[in-house]
Parts: structure tokens; C-alpha cells; sequence
């Protein structure tokens, strides 16, 4: 996490200090050109390209470049206010800190659409405008609506309406804000245009409409829907709050006798019985609830290491996550044998070896089609990759209704 910190806090410590330089060289006249591509357009140009590739430090330095040569460049202001916004959801800032990035931030495409020379400008600056407000989620009750005046600000300029980025943020705004088909919608429509944003688009579409499917009813199942990698902490929270797997166990066949039994000599191992797995890293987790649950209910691959770590920040990868499927589905429905249905088969994919602790489980998730290859092309099932959260939310959803008819009324 220290890494990742320090990461933000440089960032901002550099757009800090450029404002401080800015500030004090009002009045200065603006630097001469280094080379022919030492330009305004060019490095604005080349800051967007960086914050596609996700390199904020240096979009941010292109930024300031461009501004460096013509500090009224309204394409360079409309670039920096998208790196400030993205800078105000650092994790660790306190709201006050947040407040105050965005308010730079709104300043800053402010500015940009004050300095427009033209359509492009304006419409680039209203683009900036969704971004910042989609992205910072402020102010907090009205972003949304602030997101869409400016969008339909944007397809009002000239060629705003066969321009995709319009289209493509505001899908985005909507998808934050889970509303879906509005999202959809806005996606397709930058898929017809088909004039950029279209590889990204149909990758988010088709997130969106796998969350769709699965139909997330935990508040927590919403915020997760749109991660990248699902980790363990999420994992449980969202078995226990989305499949309700304590209540599956209860009504499946792993009822829960609650009246007194005597033991068997031999038989009585307290601590066994009683106490759930120790994990000694979860005391101050605010998911501790959700983690002690999937302990107590004992779910294969969710277990702590032997060093008594839980380890809730891991990523879950796919693997792991077919053996949790598949634990779970033994467990409601009492088919022990479905554990080593598929020992000694071929297996069908080059990536999964049949001698591998999960190929069984692997196996039991795809004929059962609660997962997909990861590559169908190249027949791949990626077992080392992260789940997502909108796979993670599906799978749950086919999980459900696999399991509807073993259980009872």
C-alpha cells in the first residue's frame, strides 16, 4: 500500500508545486519553443494520451508544459483539470483535501471553457467538465446532473453529436452512478459512431451488461460491480451479503442442528467445533464481520495461511475462485463426488494442467457454465488472472439459480 501511496502523494505534491510556479510567474512572458513539436496542441495532445495509458504523473507534465508556452491554452487547462480531479480520490485524503482538489479542479476546466477559441475547445472543455464531476463524485448530491448539463452543453457545439467522447464520458457518469441501461445506451452510441473510444466502449459495455445479468441486490455487490480484481475481504462480504451463503447452508444440506447432541467418546474436540478459524489480521478490517462468517462456514480457499493471516487485500484469482464455486456447491447440495468427478480426464485447456489441485474445480464450473474461458479464441481459462467484480457478481447469479432446486421451501 506504501508504494501506492507514495505514488499519489507525488503527484500531488507536483501539481501543487506548478501552481505555486504559475502563480508566481504571473506576468512572465511565456517560454520559447524548444523544438517544432515543442508545442501547446502537441504535449495537450500527448497529456491526454498519457491519461488513457493511465500515466498521470506525466499527463500532468504534459500538461504544464503546453501551459508553460501558452498558460491560457484552453485544451491544456481542460487535460489538468481531469489530472486534479483524479487526484482528489487519493486514498488517505480527508474530505476537506478532497474538496479542495476538486475546486481546483472545477477551476481549472472553468478556465479552459472560458479560453475555448472554438467548437473543439468548448465541446473538449464540457468534457472535462463530466470527468472532473463523474470522477470526484462532487458536489455530492447533484454530480450527476452537473455531468449531464454539461454533456448536453458539449453535443451542442458543431459536431458535438458525431463526436464519441461526449457519448463515451457521460456513459461512464452513468455507469457510476449504476444506471445501467442509460450506460448502455451511450456506449452503442459510440459503437455507431465508430469514430474512437470503440475498443474501450464495447469492453465496458459488455461489463456493464454482465452486471446486468447478474442483477446486484447488496448495496456492497453495487460498489464492487466495477472493480478490476475482486480480493478476499470482498469475497466474503459479497458470499455473504449477495449468494447469502449462511442462509443457503441453513436450507441446503448443511442444516444446522441446534439442539443438544451428546458427544461420542472420542469424538468431543472443543476448540474444533467452537471456535472459527483464527486469522489475526482482520481485528480492524470493516469487513471483519463478513471475513469471520466465511471462517466460521469454513469455505475452501477463503481459509487463513498457516501463518494465521487472512490476508484480506489479496486478489482472488480465478482458480481459486472455481474452488470456492465449487466447495460451496458440495455443500448445499451433499454431492461429495463432484470433487473428483473430472481426476485423471484430459483437460481441455493449455493453461490447466489435469494434474493441478484446481483442474477438478475448474472443470466443475465450466460444464456446469458458471464460468468462461478467459480467452475463447486462444482457449484459455487464465487461472492466475483476477476475477472482476462483475464476473465475481454473474457467477454468483448463476451460482443462485444453479442451486434453487436442491434447496427446500
Amino acid at each position: 500500500m506504501k508504494p501506492i501511496l507514495n505514488r499519489w502523494a507525488s503527484l500531488w505534491i507536483a501539481l501543487a508545486a506548478t501552481a505555486l510556479i504559475v502563480a508566481a510567474g504571473c506576468g512572465k512572458e511565456p517560454r520559447k519553443p524548444g523544438s517544432a513539436l515543442d508545442t501547446p496542441e502537441h504535449h495537450a495532445l500527448r497529456g491526454n494520451d498519457m491519461i488513457d495509458q493511465g500515466n498521470w504523473e506525466d499527463a500532468k507534465r504534459e500538461f504544464d508544459l503546453a501551459l508553460s508556452l501558452d498558460p491560457e491554452h484552453s485544451q491544456a487547462l481542460s487535460g489538468k483539470a481531469v489530472v486534479v480531479a483524479h487526484a482528489s480520490t487519493a486514498p488517505g485524503l480527508s474530505p476537506d483535501q478532497r474538496e479542495e482538489r476538486f475546486e481546483r479542479a472545477r477551476d481549472l476546466h472553468h478556465e479552459g471553457l472560458n479560453n475555448s477559441q472554438s467548437d473543439a475547445d468548448t465541446r473538449v472543455a464540457h468534457v472535462a467538465a463530466i470527468r472532473v464531476h463523474s470522477t470526484a463524485r462532487m458536489p455530492a448530491d447533484d454530480w450527476l446532473e452537473e455531468s449531464r448539463d454539461h454533456y448536453e452543453e458539449a453535443l451542442d457545439t458543431e459536431g458535438g453529436q458525431a463526436d464519441p467522447h461526449p457519448h463515451f464520458y457521460m456513459a461512464r457518469a452513468e455507469r457510476n452512478a449504476f444506471n445501467l441501461p442509460e450506460a448502455s445506451l451511450l456506449y452503442q452510441r459510440v459503437l455507431s459512431i465508430d469514430r474512437g473510444k470503440t475498443r474501450e466502449a464495447d469492453l465496458e459495455l459488455s461489463i456493464v451488461q454482465k452486471v446486468i445479468r447478474a442483477q446486484p441486490g447488496s448495496r456492497y455487490g453495487k460498489i464492487v460491480a466495477f472493480l478490476e480484481s475482486v480480493n478476499r475481504a470482498d469475497m466474503a462480504a459479497l458470499f455473504i451479503g449477495e449468494l447469502q451463503l449462511s442462509r443457503l447452508y441453513t436450507r441446503g444440506n448443511q442444516e444446522i442442528d441446534t439442539s443438544f447432541q451428546p458427544p461420542e467418546p472420542g469424538d468431543f474436540e472443543a476448540e474444533r467445533v467452537v471456535a472459527a478459524p483464527e486469522a489475526t489480521d482482520i481485528d480492524e478490517h470493516p469487513l471483519r464481520v463478513d471475513i469471520q462468517e466465511v471462517l466460521r462456514l469454513e469455505v475452501v480457499g477463503l481459509e487463513p495461511d498457516p501463518a494465521h493471516r487472512f490476508n484480506p487485500d489479496k486478489s482472488v484469482s480465478r482458480a481459486e475462485f472455481a474452488l470456492m464455486v465449487e466447495d460451496i456447491l458440495v455443500k448445499v447440495t451433499g454431492e461429495t463426488g463432484v470433487r473428483t468427478k473430472f481426476i485423471g480426464s484430459p483437460s481441455p485447456f493449455p493453461d490447466v494442467r489435469n494434474d493441478l489441485p484446481y483442474f477438478n474445480a475448474v472443470q466443475t464450473v465450466i460444464t456446469r457454465s458458471l464460468m468462461e474461458p478467459k480467452d475463447k479464441v486462444r482457449g484459455l481459462f487464465g487461472p492466475l488472472e483476477p476475477v472482476s467484480g462483475a464476473e465475481a457478481l454473474l457467477v454468483i447469479r448463476l451460482l443462485k439459480d444453479e442451486l434453487r432446486s436442491y434447496l427446500r421451501s
